[in-house]
């Protein structure tokens, strides 16, 4: 993905599910009681019914304008377990609807997917359109098995887990912290961080397979406020095992331990990096120990340091600017925020507005001519005006054009990326660019 979506965080458009109202949107189709559009392409024998919670197997197909978007033909058909609605009329209102063995299609609007998945109004192009889903109901797991399954899963991995301690707790290299933490080696004498100093120190969180999960060395070391070894606090680094460490090792020295799952994830695991009853292996090694005033101080430093570098650069920027106007023979006058806005192609019609949404392409370079990137590889990139959704310097420019119409952009960093590194190399922080923009659309 290019780096201009990429900071803008434009999400890419999923059009999944959405809610309707109006029977004659879709005629053919049926509003069902929970308020589901189907039509029914035939029905199975089975009496097996979904209910929320169940797991369900389905063959899915999406289709929009026509145009097949998704289908699990020739693939594995999707397993998930059905929760409540998120809004009337959605796929799993569609499903509660359904028996094992039916085929049927759902119809939704593509508005609602914008105004209650997305949280915005749905651009012109799809306002009052329907999507299609094509589903047939492979099979029907309840949720008491479900439960059931998931119950045995977990027994298995605590038995497991207590398994692959043992021999960690009874090695007479190891010792055990009273809070059940076992420390495989420790170095460093001297004093450690007392209740709320700041620990500064690098870390390694892994599997006992030594997988990385986490690693600060080689990138940037960790500030902490340690709190009561009661852990009375909410701050907890990471989880409540790797905190207690950091009351427990002296400048410049390095602890290795090992976290059990009841001082870590426990019987919930985190997310898809952690399984549930999962013991961890961790190092620490720490740098400083600071009190809460040598920590102001110092954060006070690393601030002015910073403010001290942006004017560097800052002033280092206008020096760029300056020289490549003068270089390029530039006469246009920036405007008051300091954008060089120089007419390359004349477009037709209105001048794109405050609140429009537009579609645009670009080609991005610094001012030393080396190509950053481009959007023409793509489509348009749509975004609405005034909603933070684009660089300053696209904004303002885009509002002084119309449809067609191409221009050069001169832009200072604080109307484009700011102290932000979009490359180390082309565009480090407050860097200046130049943007060829062009104006595809203004959507009405």
């Amino acid at each position: 993905m290019i780096k201009l979506q990429k900071f803008i965080a434009i999400s890419a458009i999923a059009l999944l599910l959405c809610s309707c109202n109006n029977d004659s949107v879709f005629p053919g189709f049926i509003q069902m009681e929970n308020g589901a559009y189907m039509k029914f392409y035939s029905k199975g024998d089975s009496e097996v019914a979904p209910r929320l919670h169940d797991g369900v197997t389905v063959g899915m197909a999406q289709y929009f304008d026509d145009s097949l978007l998704f289908s699990t033909s020739g693939q594995q058909p999707i397993y998930f377990e059905l929760e409540e609605a998120d809004f009337v009329g959605d796929v799993s209102d569609a499903l509660l609807m359904m028996h094992v063995g039916d085929s049927a299609r759902l119809a939704v609007l593509a508005d609602s997917v914008f105004q209650t998945m997305m949280g915005m109004e749905a651009p012109a192009e799809y306002v009052g359109k329907p999507i299609y889903y094509d589903l047939k109901l492979i099979s029907v797991k309840p949720f008491d098995e479900i439960e059931a399954e998931h119950k045995a899963l977990l027994d298995s991995l605590k038995t497991e887990e207590q398994n692959i301690l043992e021999p960690f707790r009874n090695d007479p290299n190891s010792r055990l912290t009273e809070s059940g933490l076992i420390v495989l080696s420790q170095s460093g004498k001297g004093r450690v961080a007392e209740k709320d100093e700041f620990v500064n120190f690098d870390f390694c969180l892994s599997t006992l397979d030594d997988d990385t999960i986490m690693c600060s060395y080689g990138v940037e070391p960790v500030d902490f406020q340690v709190g009561s070894l009661a852990f009375d606090k909410e701050e907890v680094f990471i989880c409540k095992g790797f905190t207690e460490t950091l009351g427990m090792v002296a400048k410049g020295g390095t602890i290795q331990f090992i976290i059990p799952s009841a001082l870590g994830f426990d019987s919930t695991g985190y997310e898809q990096m952690i399984l549930p009853y999962t013991p961890l292996k961790a190092k620490v090694m720490v740098h400083e120990i600071l009190s809460k005033e040598q920590y102001d101080k110092k954060i006070e430093e690393q601030e002015k340091q910073r403010q001290a570098e942006a004017e560097r650069m800052m002033a280092l920027e206008e020096t760029m600017i300056s020289d490549y106007v003068e270089k390029n023979g530039i006469t246009e006058t920036p405007t008051e925020s300091g954008l060089y806005i120089i007419n390359e192609e004349e477009g037709s019609g209105e001048m794109a507005q405050w609140g429009e949404t537009v579609k645009v392409h670009y080609i991005i370079h610094n001012l030393k001519g080396d190509f950053v990137e481009s959007s023409y590889d793509y489509e348009p990139l749509p975004f609405t005006i005034g909603q933070g959704e684009m660089i300053l310097a696209i904004e303002e420019a885009v509002m002084t054009m119309n449809k067609g119409a191409k221009v050069r952009l001169i832009s200072p960093s604080k109307l484009a990326f700011g102290e932000y590194v979009i490359d180390e190399e082309l565009l480090p922080a407050y860097s200046p660019m130049v943007i060829d923009l062009e104006l595809v659309e203004i959507v009405k």
